[in-house]
């Protein structure tokens, strides 16, 4: 069962996936190791296999440009026994923490593509 998050956000189809494509290729020296890119779908679609909090499985993005906004849902699909595991053992309450890194990331990718000069910048968290 894929847990999903969307978010609305002012900027075009293309301006988010390439912000999208800059954070996956500044990744690429991880590629592999941390996650394996399993499709590109030009504007549309990003699919990846990663960990989150531990648990293998399936993430993607999926862009829809809309006449005023474009959504982007960031769904993740959980594969294996760990995920069984932590949901047995934390009466579902794993899928929680999942929930809160996939609006996390959302969040991010909002504030970059949207120039939010509310978001913390990496001058301000040096100083």
């Amino acid at each position: 069962m894929a847990i999903e998050k969307v978010f609305a956000m002012s900027a075009s189809a293309n301006d988010i996936y390439a912000a999208l494509q800059r954070d996956i290729s500044s990744a690429s020296a991880h590629e592999g190791d941390v996650f394996e890119v399993l499709q590109w779908d030009r504007d549309r679609r990003i699919e990846l296999r990663v960990a989150i909090g531990g648990v293998p499985g399936i993430l993607t993005y999926t862009i829809e440009e809309g006449p005023e906004q474009t959504e982007v849902a960031a769904s993740f699909e959980p594969h294996g026994w760990r995920w069984i595991l932590f949901n047995v053992a934390t009466l579902g309450m794993r899928r929680n923490s999942i929930e809160m890194v996939l609006v996390q990331g959302l969040a991010n990718l909002k504030a970059e593509v949207e120039d939010d000069e509310t978001a913390v910048t990496e001058e301000e968290v040096i100083e």
